[in-house]
């Protein structure tokens, strides 16, 4: 068995099915529960979910308590913005993309393509001559976009792309030590053409503690979670008496903006759907919240109606989505499915990457979920929106507020990660 089939054989289903979604974005707290084999849940109880969501006594979330908490929101960005760790990697992240551009060039010279000056190249011809996968279009064009930008290819209008000089160039060659160079151009390559899993990539080895580690002490995510905790505290604090929230997750996943949100709930006034478009996730919120009664956990796919699927509309007075609405199909149509939720007033939670790094090549940009989508006029070669245009989308889509708490030109403006606040019509 050789190195490759030795690390395939180490990555179990539940393992591959866990990794890809946190892939995608999500933030991982919950090491011990990943790392613990999942054992078959018991059935879960029946949900009564227009018992659990009934109107009764739900808060109003009137001018001044939105402004209050878009105003938490404000001074925990500017608190945690100058962090150190956040600013260093802020300052690192010039040099993390030139280098990511070495290391699309040398798997571009592993297939053999734009290896002399005027070789001009389209995608669709690369997948045919080199054995690509079809179903990686979005990322070839991606990868060529990023030497567009690099000034190494050049678009022409018949959709193909020309090396100005042989790639990688020296230059570019001279930022990758000899391991490096040997690692990304053989397992890049074989990532495309489908002789290794993208996940086999992430881990060599087969192991997820660094990859778990990252999406736990990443300072970005730390940032984020920091700022949604402070606006969700600040809507708590606000409850009138003998009011509950009703609180959905869509996207949950490991749970771990969850957890970051669920200690400022008063337990005997809340109500939290855990959801995720697979059980898998599901069941494994349910393993780390079960001392939790107020939360419950049913399976959501936010890219459909809701309703049909068993959830009441205008049920929820907030709705949580943490690194997940950029994988749908169509944004637009994802954003009226969540405002069907939204009582009249509601309040959407918003964290989202807004820039595409070149970095995602390597990661989360190979995963079938992320090149989901289909709205091209708004998404026309990433899924990922910056947040000028989810303030479009959010207000389109019939949204009346909104707010965003990275400031141009931070250190988590660099990062492209941001929080955002929307709120439904009504309930002023």
């Amino acid at each position: 068995m050789n190195d490759i089939d030795d690390r395939r054989a180490k990555l179990s289903d539940e393992k591959r099915a866990l990794l890809a979604k946190r892939l995608k974005g999500l933030t991982a707290a919950a090491e011990k529960s990943a790392h613990e084999p999942v054992q078959e849940a018991e059935p879960a109880p029946a949900i009564d979910l227009t018992a659990a969501l009934a109107p009764g006594d739900v808060p109003s979330l009137g001018r001044e308590l939105w402004e209050a908490m878009v105003e938490a929101g404000n001074q925990e960005a500017r608190r945690r913005s100058t962090a150190p760790d956040l600013t260093a990697d802020a300052v690192q992240e010039k040099s993390v993309d030139e280098q990511s551009a070495a290391f699309l060039s040398t798997a571009f010279r592993q297939l053999g393509v734009f290896q002399y000056a005027h070789d001009a190249r389209t995608v669709a011809g690369v997948i045919a001559e080199c054995g690509v996968l079809p179903k990686y279009d979005k990322v070839l064009r991606r990868w060529m976009e990023a030497l567009v930008d690099e000034g190494l290819l050049e678009r022409r209008e018949d959709e193909a792309y020309v090396a100005v000089e042989p790639v990688p160039t020296p230059a570019l060659d001279a930022l990758m030590t000899a391991e490096q160079r040997e690692y990304y151009s053989k397992n890049l390559a074989a990532v495309l053409t489908g002789e290794i899993h993208p996940l086999e990539f992430y881990l060599p080895g087969g192991s997820s503690a660094s990859v778990e580690s990252s999406y736990r002490e990443t300072p970005i995510f730390r940032y984020c979670n920091g700022i949604s905790a402070a606006v969700l505290e600040t809507q708590a604090r606000g409850l009138p008496t003998g009011a509950r929230l009703r609180l959905l997750e869509v996207g949950a996943g490991t749970g771990g903006t969850t957890a970051s949100l669920l200690p400022l709930l008063p337990p005997e006034r809340s109500v939290f759907l855990f959801t995720d478009v697979s059980k898998f996730f599901t069941d494994l919120g349910r393993k780390k919240f079960q001392e939790l009664a107020f939360v419950h956990y049913k399976e959501l796919d936010i890219e459909n109606d809701p309703v049909p699927q068993g959830f009441p509309a205008e049920s929820c007075d907030w709705i949580v989505a943490a690194h997940v609405l950029h994988a749908t199909r169509n944004i637009e149509e994802t954003l009226r499915h969540i405002l069907r939720l939204l009582a009249p007033g509601g309040v959407l939670l918003l964290l989202e990457e807004t820039r595409f790094q070149r970095k995602y090549n390597f990661s989360m940009g190979f995963l079938p979920g992320f090149d989901h989508f289909e709205d091209y006029d708004r998404r026309p070669l990433h899924p990922l929106l910056s947040s000028a245009k989810w303030r479009e989308a959010l207000l389109t889509a019939g949204f009346v507020d909104f707010a965003t708490f990275t400031e141009p030109g931070s250190a988590a403006d660099v990062l492209g990660v941001d929080v955002m606040l929307a709120r439904a019509a009504g309930g002023f």
